[in-house]
């Protein structure tokens, strides 16, 4: 899963409907799945629970699309964060952190509101170069950049 830098890793993506969200009452205890700054950014919005459901299909988007970790993150380890101009990101701390910077890895994430359902789309690529070869049938060492070979129809069984 590790590539060249900016390879594309992964993506996930959540589609969550907001109505749901009224009677989950454990989504807005600070530490259990949002920080206390997430929670005081969505109750600070123009629909707060719009907003909280935006946080948990970020979360639910980021879970999908992150390699296996070998060690356990916790949901407020991602924190929801905006950059100067109101873009989304992704604040990372603890055993995520080391996981992406281990894999070197970075995360963007986009965030759609419709009415009564949030989107949100969360990207992983590559940071850095992997210095890998490739060994082949031979023992040779293929280079990092294979050639492409066209995909063919494979046919009936020989």
């Amino acid at each position: 899963m590790d590539g060249p830098a900016g390879q594309l890793i992964a993506v996930g993506h959540d589609l969550q409907a907001v109505a749901p969200l009224r009677t989950a009452v454990a989504l807005r205890s600070p530490g259990v799945f949002f920080t206390a700054a997430e929670l005081a950014r969505f109750a600070s919005a123009v629909v707060p629970l719009q907003s909280t459901a935006a946080g948990f299909a970020a979360k639910e988007a980021l879970f999908k699309a992150l390699p296996p970790a070998p060690e356990p993150w916790f949901w407020t380890d991602a924190e929801l964060a905006h950059d100067r101009h109101g873009a989304p990101r992704f604040r990372a701390r603890g055993a995520l952190a080391r996981h992406l910077g281990r894999r070197g890895l970075r995360v963007a994430v986009s965030l759609s509101h419709s009415g009564d359902y949030v989107s949100a789309v969360v990207v992983v690529s590559a940071v850095r170069t992997v210095n890998r070869t490739h060994p082949t049938r031979t023992g040779r060492t293929a280079p990092r950049v294979l050639r492409r070979i066209a995909a063919r129809p494979a046919g009936p069984p020989r």
